[in-house]
């Protein structure tokens, strides 16, 4: 990514220029991406600046050996608070790893849990700026004022204070123009290694004050960073937009859209893009090709995608294609079930984890959504991932949950067969075996369900 125009190099090494095809035996495009400043045609998305955790809380003592110190911070600011923001998660861990402030018991479970084999292609051992310190405070008037380590160097004596915008509202009813709009990014410097070079770059970033909110959860920052490609194909041009959420320069899990996705009404949210693994098409009804997202190529940021032939990917948990059956046990009561079994039903999955904090948040709401379904006419199965027997045990005892739970183990390999990479996921499938829609919450699914209870 240069600094100037926010671009990454393309290492074009299997194919073509710019994704043109030239030859029917291509079968990969590997196309460059623009990287640009600001939120694009997508809904502007802010992670907690959170304090530095302490020894103890033990949930995240573990992470305190990866804290560093700082200096230079004005001695007229009272009540400061220190965040570590990750620009690089991935090189972070892995560098932390080789230093011996993780473990590597630690180290491997975040390996499995990200699934992420790590490559030194596209790392290093040598501790590099793959974070940021920010930091907030007040001042001798009362203010509260906002620092970021911009040179990245540990030290604010040379940094400047501001007063940060604020963020209105909460939860649903948060403002979008006070989430989207923005005078100043801050130009912070991080490092990234390329080809097994370590390459020095820039990268904006907002923090914000959420003024509904209440501490530690009241500033909040975001990377204002989106993607843009260009695919050729018979001659003709195909945007693709590409977003990572705005959590930072890396987009290890991006998602990419087409104009089909993207709505001139209103911006587009993250859940509605194609998956690594998922199908785009292009072209006319008549002459129309499929190509699978194979993912953001580490380093270039490139975005690879290869042809996909006839009806080869019958399966996706994408809309509109047909859902792939299982054959599992109930956790609760060892009963077999398949797919099948609900023929004739809409069907509503719930890919989930204890551990999942969003995902138990949602359980309340899941369980007054689901008393006032038809269940007649919609089922709903719960497919717990990354979880252990004893775990899920515990939690059921204390909560309730009235649908089937499956547990994903090293029989069924759900979670793998599936490809789910975020939970938690969710995917709604029609009577006739096809997903209605994916990723569906709250309101949204509650709508959905009593849409389609009055039309049956």
């Amino acid at each position: 990514m240069q600094t100037s125009a926010f671009k990454m190099l393309a290492f074009v090494t299997l194919l073509i220029s710019c994704g043109e095809r030239t030859q029917q035996t291509e079968e990969i495009f590997e196309i460059p991406v623009e990287f640009k400043e600001g939120f694009g045609p997508f809904a502007a998305s802010y992670g907690s600046l959170s304090p530095e955790h302490t020894a103890v809380d033990p949930e995240a003592a573990a992470w305190v050996p990866t804290y560093r110190p700082v200096k230079g911070i004005p001695k007229d600011l009272k009540n400061v608070t220190k965040s570590m923001v990750w620009l690089n998660a991935r090189q972070f861990v892995y560098q932390n790893f080789h230093e011996g402030k993780i473990s590597r018991e630690m180290y491997e479970q975040l390996q499995k849990s990200w699934e992420w084999v790590p490559d030194e292609l596209w790392l290093s051992k040598k501790p590099i700026k793959s974070f940021v310190y920010v930091i907030r405070g007040t001042d001798k008037a009362g203010a509260v004022v906002v620092m970021i380590d911009t040179n990245n160097n540990l030290d604010f004596s040379d940094e400047i204070r501001f007063t940060p915008a604020e963020i209105a509202g909460r939860d649903n009813g948060l403002n979008a123009d006070s989430l989207r709009s923005y005078d100043k990014s801050w130009m912070v410097q991080y490092e990234h290694v390329i080809n097994g070079s370590i390459v020095r770059d820039n990268v904006p970033i907002i923090v914000k004050r959420a003024v509904d909110y209440e501490f530690p959860h009241d500033y909040w920052y975001t990377i204002p960073l989106y993607g843009q490609a260009a695919l050729k194909w018979k001659g003709r041009k195909y945007q693709i937009w590409l977003s990572n959420m705005f959590d930072g320069p890396e987009f290890h899990h991006g998602r990419i859209f087409t104009d089909s996705e993207l709505s001139p009404e209103k911006y587009a949210g993250f859940n509605k893009g194609i998956e690594e693994g998922e199908i785009i098409m292009v072209g006319s009804a008549f002459d129309s090709q499929k190509f699978k997202y194979l993912g953001i190529k580490p380093g270039s940021g490139s975005l690879l995608l290869q042809t996909v032939s006839g009806d080869s990917e019958k399966y996706s948990l994408q809309k509109g294609y047909s859902f792939r059956p299982f054959k599992a046990k109930d956790f609760r009561t060892g009963k077999s079930l398949v797919l099948s079994d609900f023929t004739g039903k809409y069907v509503f999955i719930d890919f989930w984890g204890t551990w999942c904090g969003p995902c138990v948040e949602d359980l309340p709401e899941l369980r007054k959504i689901y008393y006032e379904t038809d269940k007649a006419h919609i089922q709903f199965l719960g497919i717990v991932g990354k979880d252990s027997k004893e775990r899920l045990t515990r939690f059921l005892a204390k909560n309730n949950l009235e649908w089937p739970q499956i547990l994903s183990d090293s029989t069924n390999r759900l979670v793998e067969t599936y490809g789910i990479q975020a939970y938690p996921t969710t995917v709604l499938i029609g009577p006739d075996g096809k997903v209605v829609e994916k990723n569906l919450r709250g309101d949204a699914l509650r709508n959905k369900l009593r849409e389609i209870s009055k039309s049956l």
